[in-house]
């Protein structure tokens, strides 16, 4: 792992800084190469990794994370319609940093983001509107996220999951499958939700053991929800799947 692996990555904080190089780097991310070898050179990287160097860990760190993610999202993600924006996901971030990883690449003496998987507590009400009147929601940002309380996050969303096209159906997308879904049941919860906009996310969703339960609005498209039963016992990571 390079000494700083966000090296590439600016400290922006003004939305119109943000955008502007969102929409030249995403373009430019897109268009990137990837050899047959290059799954072998993704790795993760998680807030607080102790395995980090310096550069890594100093000032802004935290909004080149989120910056980061945003680009591999944008890359990830040709619809706009499905595209986080940066405030959300630096306030969601904020509230529960532990459940964020980024996906990184090597391309030649560098690295780019490729993909990331978020997930993050949600109040049992959120979950039970999922699960029993998703129609009732017209934006996912009704889906809060909620600190995890002393007891442990007994309901999880599952925010995101994305991987860049050159390297989807590769061990690297099944590595990022498997983290994810280790990274979930470390918190014991008892049950998951999570929206899905295309068909490779139901894929996946379903194999965490979540079933559809209807559809909810998001900037006026029709967008599937998922949940899982609730395990008296925290039990509802369902199984990871061998293939994303």
């Amino acid at each position: 792992m390079p000494a700083d692996p966000l090296e590439n990555i600016p400290d922006l904080r003004a939305p119109e800084d943000v955008v502007s190089w969102l929409a030249h780097e995403a373009g430019r991310l897109v268009s990137l190469r990837f050899d047959g070898r290059d799954d072998r050179e993704v790795f993760s990287l998680a807030p607080g990794d102790d395995a980090l160097g310096a550069g890594a860990l100093g000032p802004g760190r935290d909004e080149r994370f989120v910056l980061a993610m945003l680009l591999a999202d944008w890359a990830c993600y040709a619809d706009p319609a499905h595209r986080e924006e940066y405030a959300h996901l630096r306030q969601t971030f904020s509230v529960y940093p532990k459940g964020f990883r980024l996906w990184l690449g090597r391309v030649g003496e560098t690295c780019v983001p490729v993909g990331y998987t978020a997930f993050h507590p949600i109040a049992r009400e959120t979950y039970l509107a999922m699960r029993e009147r998703p129609e009732s929601l017209i934006s996912r940002k009704q889906i809060r996220p909620e600190p995890e309380s002393p007891r442990g996050a007994a309901h999880l969303y599952l925010y995101n999951l994305c991987i860049l096209g050159p390297f989807q159906a590769t061990p690297a997308s099944r590595r990022l499958v498997k983290t994810l879904a280790a990274d979930m049941a470390a918190t014991g919860a008892r049950a998951l939700a999570a929206v899905a906009v295309s068909p490779a996310g139901r894929r996946v969703v379903e194999r965490f053991g979540m079933r559809s339960s209807g559809f909810m609005t998001h900037d006026g498209h029709r967008e599937m929800v998922y949940v899982s039963e609730e395990a008296p016992n925290g039990e509802a990571s369902g199984e990871a799947g061998e293939h994303a």
